[in-house]
């Protein structure tokens, strides 16, 4: 009798597709796997996907994008994680919990997707401003009201050389719906020769309360400027050079994409390859000021153009313009 009836459950499950989960789920694509890494323990094979960590090596010397340095950091795999729905140029991106939430192209949508179950939820439509371009997006930790299920998330990048600014917008969920509004928009200082504030992107530092401003410098390169996050309860704030509490220059690279900040360090995605440019990776470290790593990962096979950057569960990923979600596993010696 009992035989029966685990043979009738296990018939059920096999036809209902209950122990399989959601039929929908988007099988993982391995793009990329470097086996030649040697693990500290020869025992253990299994790929360390904790956040690289050590910044005390030595420091880098300038070259091309096109070429690779590390400090003992490598890309171990690149698999593609889910595929995406939109239409559009789709740009910034970032996660909260489980929720993906991606900007189209002058903040005229936001696509929405479930991170665990790889899939599609929708799109929230908003007023578009020509003046955006939505090239970076980060969650802060910063909650507009007392009982909010998401953080303030910000959205920098316009088409402006000079003018720079960001959006600062609320997220509410009621069941499966969302809404998202406009609370503030942050003006950065107006780009000189001085500041050297031209192109601006800012990413922010959801632990420490700081935005990072990359930015490209007058007379050519890079440079990384330092800011406190404003308060929320103005509509409009404009910052001027008083509010820049430090500046450092990086190692230049082409086309400044998606970026995220993970244990004070800052990962860039950059390049698009329709332009001629090599996809990469720069990490850089904020409290020592310096490039550790510039990764040429087109020649690993990551051929199309990122957008976002987001950790999710311990890992890196990068959002694309319509080709899919990408999930970056990095290994360090």
């Amino acid at each position: 009798m009992r035989k029966s009836i685990l043979l009738f459950l296990f018939f059920i499950f096999a036809t209902t597709g209950i122990s399989c989960g959601h039929d929908d789920f988007f099988e993982e694509e391995l793009i990329y796997r470097n086996d030649s890494i040697i693990y500290p323990n020869d025992n253990d094979t299994t790929p360390n996907h904790s956040t690289p960590t050590d910044t005390t090596k030595k420091d880098t010397t300038r070259i091309d994008s096109t070429q690779q340095y590390n400090e003992g950091i490598y890309i171990y795999e690149i698999t593609k994680y889910m595929n995406q729905t939109s239409s559009g140029s789709v740009q910034g991106a970032d996660c909260y919990g489980d929720y993906l939430f991606q900007f189209q192209d002058k903040n005229a949508a936001v696509y929405i997707y479930n991170l665990k179950e790889k899939k599609y939820i929708g799109k929230v439509t908003l007023t578009a401003n020509s003046n955006n371009h939505c090239n970076n997006v980060s969650f802060s930790r910063i909650f507009y009201r007392e009982g909010d299920e998401f953080p303030l998330i910000y959205v920098s990048g316009s088409n402006s050389s000079t003018y720079n600014q960001v959006q600062v917008y609320r997220i509410t969920r009621n069941d499966s719906s969302f809404t998202i509004e406009q609370i503030q928009e942050i003006v950065l200082p107006k780009a000189n020769n001085q500041n050297n504030l031209y192109c601006t992107n800012v990413t922010i530092d959801s632990n420490n309360s700081f935005m990072y401003i990359t930015s490209s410098k007058s007379g050519g390169g890079r440079m990384v400027s330092k800011i406190a996050i404003p308060k929320y309860t103005e509509s409009l704030i404009s910052l001027t050079d008083a509010d820049v509490i430090e500046t450092f220059d990086i190692e230049n690279f082409a086309h400044h994409q998606g970026a995220v900040i993970k244990d004070k360090l800052l990962y860039i995605f950059g390049g698009v390859p329709a332009w001629g440019d090599t996809n990469h990776l720069s990490i850089i470290d904020l409290q020592n000021k310096k490039n550790i790593a510039l990764i040429n990962i087109m020649d690993k096979g990551f051929k199309v153009e990122a957008e976002g950057a987001f950790f999710y569960k311990n890992c890196l990923y990068c959002a694309t313009n319509r080709t899919g979600v990408y999930k970056f596993v990095i290994q360090r010696e």
